[in-house]
């Protein structure tokens, strides 16, 4: 049977005032959903300071980095907003954070720095909501998590640097940081209380990516390398589960295609995750980490009726097991500043697959957009 899962209102404003050398930046936004409180906050509120070869941005801030589409490789300086899973505009899933950021340009070559003082998770769906994937002990009963929040001294920031080039014919960014992992990883199952202890863990970065055009088409790749991440050992044990915390190197790397024919644009990805000194005790979120990890990505899009109308499907697939997101979709501008929306969010496959495992929240939905 279908059920209305989602209905939801937001409006999100962009507040913009200029000065001779500084701008300021207010996005304010107002959610109502169905069977919620009404939320207003706010997404981002900065200053941007502009000099001869430097920039500067004070407040809380969006940061996107990197080349992928719909994946996080070496864009992790800002969580995500994971309540409604990956659903969210790919512009709107990362949350903004408070942030120092400095952009300094020598030629062709830009010196980013960043750093965060104060840590912010990824939004996790809640327990009881749609999106929600439940932890049990053995017998069946529910565990309820509870997440120990980090420090907000010195020593717990987080710092990211990144040097980028722009060029015809190739451009690339190298980075690297020390943070915070966005999403907990248990450190213990008390099997008496039903209780699961989760922490954040500390882990270093360093990756890059790269773009490079050949005729109409665009390669794009991408590599981070995660050293020494926690992950969460569960050995199964009665009456409650052992856990320990292990920290291994994790490999995330992409190679991406962009070609545009018979006036379709389309997008292709290969995503390759691989664990070091893997072993099958290892979990994340919940679930198994596998040793190596593959997942495709197929973007095509095209317009019609003088580009009002606009269709475009995305589908994320995934191996061992095979599941897939299939998200076929239907857009068109009334008039300026007005589009309406279908579409739908098909969760297929095996169950025990990131997308496969919300085979029942498949889902199609409208939605009516006005821009002023």
């Amino acid at each position: 049977d279908a059920d209305l899962a989602i209905n939801e209102q937001t409006i999100d404003l962009k507040l913009e005032g200029w000065g001779d050398m500084t701008r300021l930046v207010v996005n304010p936004y107002a959610y109502v959903g169905l069977d919620s409180e009404p939320e207003i906050g706010i997404r981002e509120a900065y200053v941007d300071l502009f000099f001869e070869s430097m920039d500067v941005r004070i407040g809380k801030q969006a940061i996107v980095w990197g080349q992928a589409e719909g994946a996080f490789i070496t864009d992790i300086v800002s969580p995500r907003d994971m309540r409604s899973f990956i659903l969210a505009d790919f512009s709107e899933i990362r949350m903004g954070i408070p942030a120092l950021k400095a952009d300094y340009y020598l030629g062709d070559y830009t010196f980013e720095g960043i750093w965060i003082p104060r840590f912010v998770p990824s939004s996790l769906p809640a327990s009881d909501g749609l999106w929600a994937q439940e932890m049990t002990l053995p017998n069946g009963t529910p565990i309820a998590p509870s997440v120990t929040a980090v420090g907000t001294t010195f020593e717990d920031s987080e710092v990211f640097g990144k040097i980028s080039r722009f060029g015809s014919a190739l451009s690339w960014e190298v980075m690297g940081g020390y943070a915070w992992t966005d999403e907990p990883h248990v450190t213990n199952i008390d099997g008496p209380t039903a209780t699961a202890t989760q922490e954040y863990g500390r882990f270093a970065v360093v990756g890059g990516s790269f773009s490079m055009p050949l005729g109409p088409t665009v390669i794009r790749g991408e590599v981070a390398l995660y050293l020494d991440k926690p992950f969460s050992s569960v050995t199964p044990a009665m009456p409650s589960p052992t856990v320990e915390v292990e920290k291994h190197h994790q490999v995330q790397s992409l190679l991406g295609v962009d070609w545009n024919l018979w006036g379709v644009a389309m997008s292709g990805q290969y995503i390759l995750s691989y664990v070091h000194d893997h072993n099958a005790t290892l979990m994340e979120l919940g679930r198994s980490v596998e040793e190596f990890k593959h997942t495709f990505t197929l973007r095509l899009q095209d317009t019609y009726i003088s580009d009002r109308l606009t269709a475009k499907v995305f589908v994320y697939f995934e191996g061992e097991p095979l599941n897939a997101l299939i998200r076929p979709s239907l857009s068109w501008s009334i008039e300026d500043g007005v589009s309406i929306e279908g579409g739908l969010e098909l969760f297929v496959g095996d169950e025990d697959g990131t997308f496969g495992t919300y085979a029942d929240n498949s889902l199609a939905y409208v939605s009516l957009r006005w821009y002023f």
